[in-house]
């Protein structure tokens, strides 16, 4: 047998997989398609592979175009005739065009499916359907639908959250400080762990500055022990951080004035 023809044809029939498992994971889960080992991706590829090229097939059948699959068997041989790859030659516009329109395919296929589970909240509802981003769902609220949830919205919906409050505690210098601020964005990691945060409207206080509790189990003010960070964005590094509280809030009309609240 020919390895190194044979290495090609084969990875040629893989592409459809690899291009269905790139497109179903992409943007905030994109990082779960590199991380896996090359072995994890070729065993993961070879079932939606052989699928879409089934597909493919019988598509090509009902519109009168045949694949000859001894062609492809005797390509893999060890020692492939003349006959195959004058065949491939004469065919090799229908081929290109078959394997292109397959791609096409394949990219669309796997970036519709990605997009019916989240439309449908499979991946929330179904765990072996969720992806392993795991602080997108805690970014984003979603975990809130989780059928194992210890906590559930009542009134709201995951749909209603519109920002997210987010309290870091970070060490500098051997001192505590809390930052605040709204989520704008986050930043995975090589190994799919938070990288950093970005906050908007940030501002921080030192930790020891907390609110005095009164006999009423009431609040003191403290605003203004709150040091207001200018700019657009503060980045901010896992690394650095101790704790993190995550608050998200909707925002309801009242008398034509837009109010904040958390939802329920």
């Amino acid at each position: 047998m020919n390895i190194a023809l044979s290495t090609i044809v084969l990875f040629f029939l893989l592409i459809p997989g690899i291009l269905f498992r790139r497109f179903y994971y992409s943007e905030e889960f994109s990082r779960e398609y590199f991380k896996s080992t090359f072995f994890e991706v070729f065993i993961s590829t070879i079932l939606p592979s052989l699928i879409l090229q089934l597909i493919w097939y019988i598509f090509a059948k009902l519109i009168c175009q045949h694949v000859d699959l001894n062609i492809l068997a005797d390509l893999v041989s060890a020692k492939p005739s003349e006959e195959t790859f004058l065949n491939i030659q004469n065919n090799s516009v229908k081929i290109i065009v078959y394997n292109i329109s397959l791609f096409t395919f394949s990219s669309v296929t796997g970036f519709y499916c990605k997009q019916i589970v989240r439309k449908y909240k499979w991946d929330r509802r179904y765990k072996y359907l969720r992806y392993q981003n795991s602080w997108h769902y805690i970014l984003k609220g979603e975990f809130f639908d989780f059928p194992r949830a210890d906590i559930s919205l009542e009134k709201d919906e995951v749909e209603d959250i519109e920002f997210v409050f987010v309290d870091v505690i970070v060490q500098i210098g051997g001192e505590s400080y809390l930052y605040d601020g709204l989520l704008v964005d986050y930043e995975l990691s090589k190994d799919g762990g938070l990288e950093t945060l970005s906050i908007k409207n940030a501002q921080r206080r030192k930790l020891s500055h907390d609110s005095e509790i009164g006999k009423e189990r009431e609040k003191s003010d403290n605003s203004s022990n709150y040091y207001p960070i200018m700019g657009h964005i503060l980045l901010l590094k896992y690394s650095e951080m101790k704790n993190l509280n995550f608050s998200y809030y909707r925002l309801d009309q009242t008398a034509d004035v837009l109010r904040p609240r958390m939802v329920e």
